[in-house]
């Protein structure tokens, strides 16, 4: 870097213009204190950044923006809004957590993945609703899936399907199955037993 070319203007109207030239790398960096904002400009051959102070925002426009500190905290009293015209990446190392006092709302316009390499807990202290309008799969590659609850209710609007390498429906009390059409039972080898036995 050769030599710089620094300029100080003093202006009763304009206020006070710092301004530092470097021929050699085409950088101009200038500073502006006007009375109303301060304005820090960087311009180089292939970008320009600025920064730019009122008395009630700051508007930092730049390609790359970095903060490197031991803890950070945002406070708002008003609405906040953070958006990414690419790729938005949320990460850490430890612990995460959201919490709101309120309505939490997460939608994707294309697809949407929640992962973990070890336990995921989806909990409601109310009512729990789970819908794909163009369906729905739960599946487990090993153990045991299962749905509990005070009572169980599954319904197929077309056809309902249940299957297994062994397959056994048990009720400690009462057990109904009804059809309002054809009932089939079949089975290489099919066993009807109880203490009464009705058909018919």
């Amino acid at each position: 870097m050769g030599t710089l070319v620094c300029k100080i203007e003093l202006d009763k109207v304009k206020g006070i213009t710092v301004q530092v030239d470097n021929a050699d790398d085409q950088i101009t960096q200038t500073v502006v204190m006007d009375g109303t904002s301060i304005t820090i400009t960087v311009k180089g051959p292939q970008e320009t950044s600025t920064y730019v102070q009122k008395q009630d925002s700051i508007v930092v426009t730049v390609k790359d923006l970095t903060f490197d500190t031991d803890t950070i905290t945002m406070k708002s009293k008003g609405v906040s809004q953070w958006t990414s015209q690419d790729t938005l990446t949320v990460k850490s190392t430890k612990d995460m957590t959201f919490n709101t006092s309120a309505k939490l709302t997460q939608t994707a316009t294309s697809d949407a993945k929640l992962s973990s390499s070890a336990n995921v807990n989806i909990e409601a202290t109310s009512k729990l609703a789970m819908k794909g309008n163009m369906g729905a799969e739960m599946v487990t590659s090993g153990g045991e899936a299962k749905v509990d609850g005070v009572t169980l209710k599954l319904a197929g609007k077309t056809t309902a399907e249940m299957s297994g390498a062994m397959t056994k429906v048990t009720a400690t009390g009462k057990l109904d199955l009804e059809a309002s059409g054809m009932a089939n039972l079949k089975g290489s080898i099919t066993s009807v037993g109880g203490a009464l036995v009705k058909l018919g």
